[in-house]
């Protein structure tokens, strides 16, 4: 379980102008941003400005979710050159919009669009109010997946297309998951996310980015596995037909999270152990919160949860009772600034 896990975690970093005492907020603003965009604000502080980052490396890439207030941002041939960054930004507005400031024929990227920024190419736009996400990735890592790299500048690409919604729910799903993964298994998704964000730009999937189309498919199913997390009637057997899925299919969707049944017992174990950590369930049994999580058998709860956490679920609950923490044996890992590493893609 990620809460007893030793494996290193994505390294993560969080600023937030608003923790910021009012005179510092814009500048400290400007120069964190200041490694891709020049950035106004178009708002004073005390006209509401604030921006907020939470930020996650891995390896040769960055996630970011940016909540902020209407902002211009510019990046100049200038610019361009005196920082040599080479990669490419792929953006989802959760809300509000950025245009381009080019007259009447600007681009929009509204919510729920994909909007593809060429980091070596310039621009010049306008947001509203927005929370977005950005997946930060070098040019080495996309050239080979996209059919027309040169041309993918500014690109938007429509919110309700299939492959751009399935690529959508699965970075999102993605970055809700970052908490709880190990920086091997936010390493293992990269790819088929790669993938499946090459697909929402070609327009189509194909033997290059199948694996993509794929994982957008297990995201699917798992949101699905996690709101029926705890119905006793959940089986392979009604997910197959609720999804219209083979059993080969299913199969093969499964495998790389250790098949059906190993997941929903994992799920639930970890559900159990938030459960046992909680007041709201002090006042039931292990055994009942067993059998409340799938495990209507205690001998074989505790020795499932025990194989999982390394822990026997009465000391969890003990644990907790106390105050203290459980264990962690990597500790907290140094946080970088999410900046330094925007900086470094592509170099």
């Amino acid at each position: 379980m990620s809460a007893t896990t030793s494996e290193p975690k994505p390294l993560r970093s969080r600023f937030d102008t608003r923790a910021l005492p009012p005179r510092q907020a814009q500048p400290a603003w400007t120069e964190a941003i200041g490694v891709i965009f020049d950035a106004r604000p178009r708002k004073s502080v005390e006209e509401g400005f604030f921006a907020n980052v939470d930020a996650a490396f891995m390896g040769d890439v960055a996630l970011g979710r940016l909540r902020s207030t209407t902002q211009d941002f510019d990046r100049s041939r200038y610019k361009i050159a005196r920082d040599g960054m080479d990669g490419y930004l792929l953006q989802f507005y959760l809300s509000g919009r950025s245009a381009s400031r080019g007259g009447s024929n600007s681009e929009v990227a509204g919510e729920g669009d994909l909007y593809v920024i060429d980091m070596a190419q310039p621009l010049s736009t306008t947001t509203t109010d927005h929370d977005q996400i950005s997946f930060v990735v070098p040019r080495r890592l996309m050239t080979t997946r996209l059919e027309s790299a040169d041309t993918a500048h500014m690109k938007v690409v429509p919110a309700g297309l299939p492959l751009v919604a399935l690529f959508r729910e699965s970075l999102k799903s993605f970055y809700g998951q970052l908490d709880r993964m190990s920086l091997r298994e936010a390493e293992i998704a990269i790819p088929p996310l790669l993938d499946l964000a090459a697909a929402a730009i070609n327009g189509h999937a194909d033997e290059r980015n199948v694996a993509g189309v794929n994982l957008a498919c297990l995201v699917g199913l798992r949101r699905h596995v996690e709101d029926n997390l705890l119905d006793p009637d959940l089986t392979l057997d009604s997910l197959l037909a609720t999804f219209g899925l083979s059993r080969r299919k299913a199969y093969r969707l499964f495998e790389p999270v250790g098949g059906f049944a190993t997941y929903v017992n994992r799920r639930r174990l970890q559900r159990a152990l938030r459960a046992l950590r909680s007041p709201d369930w002090r006042h039931v049994s292990i055994s009942e919160i067993g059998s409340a999580h799938g495990f209507p058998n205690a001998e074989n709860f505790s020795r499932a949860f025990r194989r999982e956490s390394g822990l026997s679920p009465r000391e969890v609950r003990q644990l907790a009772a106390s105050g203290r923490s459980l264990p962690d044996a990597a500790g907290r890992l140094a946080e970088m600034g999410w900046a330094q590493w925007i900086e470094s893609i592509g170099r």
